[in-house]
């Protein structure tokens, strides 16, 4: 497929590169455009082509830095037709249409160096584009693995978790153990805090989990519970979270004032907040933390009750 063809197919944006370069050489690379007509014309010529990532249709580049990676993809991402790289690393960029999905480069914290990218629109607006064939850069010509290219759509939140937990596989490959790795399953970020903290932190950071030392101390057995905590379990457990963050920290602090901030209004308040495509365990630590500096006196119980009954819910004869 030439780049003209991938332009008229899926309606990206594509970028004129100056022949065995990877910069634009342009400051307003990312708003200029260019016609089917001048890309044929310059890719005659020998220059190279990037693409715009999430123009178009919205597609996004997953760009696989380390070996690493490279032997895990297969495993952890999801499959498309859209592949390539050079001789030197075959297979390196798998082509999404993800609309939403953000820019993230995912580092090895033990030495910085670069594990993959998530190449996509940056959180500030930022643009990124990436080199496809048959550009040529660093003495290497970026070649389509497949004759057919065919872009694989998923869903930008499950992108990026399949993304995180690939990095994730590659810090237990590469510090830990092969065999884990590639047997990827719940368990690895606890298997990289038990052999390095800081390896550990990192991996419960991308997969949107709270480090050991980060959580509440265990809670007591559910028996032991005054009737009252467990009817506050079972209300904020009907609750629907399609809030907004205004909405969100309103039931944070019902939650937090019902439970009077015990450990089990806090478990309440983040089972609430995992309940959205939003979920941050440690934006959720952190409002707890607040509501404790500045405990909420004008909302409680009553407003759980009223959002669980919106929600279909009825008290329970037990």
């Amino acid at each position: 497929m030439t780049p003209a063809d991938f332009m008229r197919q899926y309606g990206t944006r594509l970028v004129l590169i100056p022949a065995n370069s990877k910069n634009p050489g342009r400051k307003d690379w990312h708003a200029a455009t260019s016609t089917l007509v001048e890309i044929e014309r310059h890719v005659g010529r020998g220059g190279n082509i990037g693409l715009l990532t999430g123009s178009g249709a919205g597609i996004v580049d997953i760009d696989l830095d380390c070996p690493e990676a490279l032997a895990l993809a297969s495993i952890y991402l999801p499959e498309t037709g859209a592949v390539f790289g050079r001789a030197s690393k075959p297979a390196s960029h798998r082509l999404y249409i993800a609309p939403g999905a953000i820019y993230e480069c995912f580092s090895d914290p033990s030495d910085g160096s670069t594990l993959m990218e998530l190449r996509a629109p940056g959180r500030d607006g930022g643009a990124h584009q990436t080199l496809i064939p048959p550009s040529t850069a660093d003495g290497e010509c970026r070649e389509w693995i497949n004759d057919r290219i065919e872009l694989a759509t998923i869903d930008a939140s499950i992108l990026g978790r399949r993304v995180a937990w690939l990095a994730i596989g590659c810090l237990v490959m590469r510090h830990v153990s092969e065999h884990a790795a590639r047997r990827p399953g719940w368990d690895l970020p606890d298997l990289l805090w038990e052999y390095n903290q800081q390896l550990g932190r990192r991996a419960y950071r991308w997969a949107g989990q709270l480090a050991p030392d980060e959580r509440p101390r265990d809670v007591k057995p559910r028996r032991d519970y005054t009737n009252a905590e467990l009817r506050l379990d079972e209300v904020v457990a009907a609750i629907v979270n399609d809030f907004d963050w205004h909405d969100w920290n309103r039931a944070g602090l019902a939650i937090y004032d019902a439970s009077g901030g015990s450990q089990l209004g806090f478990i309440c308040f983040d089972d609430l907040s995992s309940r959205s495509s939003k979920y941050d365990p440690h934006a959720v630590l952190e409002r707890w933390k607040n509501y404790r500096r500045s405990p909420p006196n004008r909302i409680g119980l009553g407003t759980l009750v009223h959002l669980a009954k919106q929600a279909g819910w009825k008290r329970s004869a037990a």
